[in-house]
């Protein structure tokens, strides 16, 4: 049986599309802050996913921008982990951590019923919120769903960092760049106040 020949057109298209898929995946380890260790890479994107699955719906990305800032990680990973709460996720979670608050305060679905949590995005859902069941209600869904949010936030670390660690052993040249990157930051970082000893402080 004869193989009809590969046309040299076609051959350097494919390698076109892999040359630029690397650049792509280049592009996205630097965002993510491949010059860090993965620790802190982990970290960022792990807050990002506690915060973006937190109650607090309508602020995830101020707070995100906020823990980055005060933890000092990365900005990009700690928003892209964020998006993990988005319109397909944060229904299934809610519901979730509404029936997990529930049983945590000792709510029966009798006294606390479950809620409309495909209409979380208009307006009628939040009407449930109104009137005497509105605390145990409130409460269910605060507790709960940061109960969920703390135990995402620290499964994609574990998640993460075991990834980003088994990446950076299978590329050593990349982890050993990465360190480099990390000396030359140390270097040019100004020393803070408690670095600095007592006998080179100026009087």
């Amino acid at each position: 049986m004869n193989v009809p020949p590969t046309a040299p057109g076609a051959s350097t298209t494919q390698k076109r599309r892999r040359s630029l898929k690397r650049r792509r995946l280049r592009l996205l380890l630097d965002w993510m802050g491949r010059a860090e260790t993965p620790e802190r890479v982990a970290a960022a994107v792990a807050v990002g996913v506690g915060v973006g699955l937190s109650p607090f719906i309508g602020f995830h990305f101020i707070l995100a921008i906020v823990l980055a800032f005060a933890l000092r990680l990365n900005k990009f990973d700690t928003v892209l982990g964020s998006f993990a709460g988005n319109p397909w996720t944060l229904p299934p979670m809610y519901a979730l951590g509404f029936r997990l608050g529930r049983w945590v305060l000792g709510y029966s679905p009798a006294a606390v019923p479950a809620l409309r949590w495909h209409r979380i995005l208009h307006a009628d859902f939040w009407v449930a919120f109104r009137g005497p069941s509105v605390a145990p209600r409130l409460a269910s869904f605060l507790i709960g769903t940061s109960i969920v949010a703390i135990v995402a936030g620290a499964a994609t670390y574990v998640f993460g960092l075991a990834l980003l660690k088994l990446y950076h052993r299978r590329h050593p040249r990349i982890a050993a760049r990465a360190a480099r990157r990390r000396e030359r930051a140390e270097a040019l970082r100004p020393p803070l106040e408690a670095d600095v000893r007592p006998d080179e402080r100026i009087h």
